[in-house]
């Protein structure tokens, strides 16, 4: 197992994106003021116990992005408990033995759908600003 460096901050983000959380929402998940959000968003790292409470709160396991384990022992892991997974894969992630190139492609795909909402969103804009809508 090999401990990676990772931009908390930015993978938080992301995750808020893919769910299409806004940062008040999330605020009001973890206990904190909004603009207490972007400050958690700007850091590269976090608290560990903060890390598990953002983890809950967007069903994810945040510990999984240190690590480049391939060994399969265990994608379910739970932050709160129970069974459910947190982060979001399963075994099937071991089929190619490729557990983080999965996990970008998601990220990849949830990062083009919300970039072509917001373009649309834009369009509509331009719309309303120049009085067609």
């Amino acid at each position: 197992m090999r401990i990676e460096r990772v931009n908390i901050g930015l993978a938080i983000e992301q995750r808020l994106n893919e769910l299409g959380m806004s940062k008040s929402e999330f605020g009001r998940k973890i206990g904190i003021p909004q603009q207490n959000v972007n400050r958690i968003l700007d850091k590269s790292s976090i608290d560990t116990d903060k890390l598990v409470t953002i983890g809950e709160a967007l069903e994810y396991n945040f510990f999984r992005e240190y690590t480049d384990d391939l060994s399969g022992t265990s994608n379910a892991v739970s932050l709160s408990g129970n069974n459910n997974q947190v982060n979001g894969h399963g075994a099937h992630d071991n089929i190619n033995g490729d557990v983080s190139a999965a996990i970008w492609e998601e990220r990849v795909k949830a990062l083009e759908a919300l970039l072509a909402e917001k373009e649309r969103l834009i369009k509509v804009y331009e719309k309303m600003v120049e009085g067609k809508v």
